[in-house]
């Protein structure tokens, strides 16, 4: 599957897969990546880099985006439901009608408009 960025320039190719669904994305660099409608449901993207990313109705239901960096992108519509967001960082990311429901966040994760509250 090859990667393009916003610019519609190949920045990645995931080799031996059609879909990115299950697959292993740990430390991926793909800045500036456009994955809008694409379903990552359950990858492994534990440290990527999404960075300035176009990630409009994406999908990452129980994904791992264990500190992932994601600061400054368009996650508008995405889901993350179950997803592992502990240390994932979504500075500035534009995430209205974006689902967090049972999403696991930590007190290192920067998410717009999410706080952990300690008992």
């Amino acid at each position: 599957m090859v990667i393009r960025n916003v610019l519609g320039e190949i920045i990645d190719r995931v080799e031996g897969v059609w879909h990115l669904e299950h697959a292993d994305l740990r430390s991926r660099q793909w800045s500036h990546a456009n994955l809008s409608g694409l379903s990552l449901d359950g990858a492994n993207c534990e440290r990527i880099n999404l960075f300035g990313a176009r990630l409009v109705r994406a999908s990452f239901v129980r994904a791992n985006l264990r500190t992932a960096e994601i600061s400054f992108s368009d996650a508008t519509g995405a889901n993350f439901c179950d997803a592992n967001l502990e240390g994932c960082l979504m500075y500035r990311s534009e995430i209205t009608l974006a689902r967090f429901d049972g999403a696991v966040v930590s007190e290192s994760s920067d998410i717009p408009g999410m706080r952990l509250v300690k008992a």
